[in-house]
């Protein structure tokens, strides 16, 4: 297995260096699919998305593809995803994210993927793989989201960690409280939580091990009782 969870995408040479040793060829000898599905709920400006896209795109690939899993029948869908040496999940809503991978019928795919590909996540792209992901909206304080999207409840896209992801640790735009909150989610869920910033990244080459932190940046742990268990 071959995973690289992400804040903020490739946000720095070490991560981009990491994903090419992950490859083991150049980025343009490369294919990348992004799938889009946890943003495209939310309305308003997407002029962060296109952004992001854009640097994504100049980072030089052979083939740079942007997708929806709801772009058309499985098939099709599926035969763009295994097109692809890279599958990047892009942020937005982990609940969404996760659900859409279901609702497809798509998620067997993606298991199956998972042992071949490259897959990179972004944000909530990098949070949809919590085997207790159901927990997240209420020991989390996250219900709006189930709320926006008419789910009743949440599921991972692939059950593979017994941990969580949340990123942007120190983001100008993130409440005070966050770690706070976190840390109180880690006690109520069980589990631990892994909290980091964009500069920082998981390599998961087996699900069952520890991550190995990419960073040069900032990140905590926090244990399944809230206490925080290491840090950098």
């Amino acid at each position: 297995m071959r995973m690289l969870l992400t804040s903020n995408g490739i946000a720095n040479d070490l991560i981009r260096d990491t994903l090419v040793d992950l490859l083991g060829k150049p980025l343009s000898e490369s294919r990348v699919v992004v799938v889009i599905d946890a943003i495209l709920g939310f309305p308003g400006d997407s002029s962060m998305l296109v952004t992001h896209l854009e640097g994504l795109r100049a980072l030089g690939w052979a083939e740079f593809d942007v997708a929806s899993l709801f772009a058309g029948p499985q098939a099709l869908v599926e035969s763009r995803l295994r097109s692809a040496d890279v599958i990047l999940g892009y942020g937005g809503s982990n609940l969404w994210a996760a659900h859409t991978w279901h609702a497809t019928g798509l998620a067997p795919v993606l298991a199956e993927l998972l042992e071949e590909k490259v897959y990179v996540g972004w944000s909530a792209g990098s949070m949809i793989f919590a085997r207790r992901l159901d927990r997240w909206p209420a020991d989390f304080n996250d219900q709006d989201e189930l709320e926006m999207f008419g789910l009743e409840d949440a599921a991972p896209a692939v059950a593979l960690f017994d941990w969580f992801f949340a990123g942007h640790l120190g983001a100008d735009w993130m409440p005070a409280h966050a770690e706070q909150n976190l840390s109180q989610g880690a006690r109520r869920s069980g589990q631990d939580v892994w909290f980091v910033d964009d500069d920082t990244a998981l390599l998961i080459r087996d699900p069952a091990a520890e991550p190995t932190v990419i960073s040069s940046g900032h990140w905590r742990r926090y244990g399944p009782d809230g206490s925080l268990i290491a840090s950098a």
